[in-house]
């Protein structure tokens, strides 16, 4: 049995038979399930970064901790296709068929990696994707 820990802050959740598992653990669902209701200033505040899409991708907020991690202007993404204009490296199954297929489906959040081929090079972060009405709400953060 591997130990199953959480995706977003890498607590022990418990164990699984599969190889590489993880899921949320109860204090970060929580927390994360709270973020659709934020304001723009609270989702400044937040030491992650916060995308909220609407369901064709157009970015309709845009933190600033995740302008930081991108190296781009919050202000200057508002209104742009997150998939084709702002990061089309997501334009891809892992992530756009995800965001498409959660748009779709019934879940309450996904989780899961990616890779951001950024010019300074790979980052790696944590993704959850949730419901904000009929927006998006996406969470990253970077892991180390």
């Amino acid at each position: 049995m591997a130990e199953v820990l959480c995706a977003w802050c890498g607590a022990l959740v418990g164990q699984s038979a599969a190889e590489h598992s993880h899921g949320i653990c109860q204090p970060c669902y929580l927390r994360l399930r709270g973020l659709p209701d934020l304001t723009e200033a609270e989702l400044d505040k937040l030491p992650f970064g916060v995308i909220v899409l609407s369901r064709d991708g157009i970015i309709r907020s845009y933190n600033r901790a995740e302008g930081e991690l991108a190296g781009r202007v919050p202000r200057s993404v508002l209104g742009r296709n997150f998939f084709a204009e702002v990061a089309p490296c997501t334009s891809v199954q892992d992530f756009e068929g995800s965001f498409r297929a959660f748009c779709e489906g019934d879940e309450a959040s996904r989780t899961f990696q990616f890779t951001f081929r950024f010019p300074a090079g790979p980052v790696r972060v944590q993704i959850v994707f949730l419901h904000k009405q009929v927006d998006v709400t996406v969470a990253i953060r970077k892991l180390p």
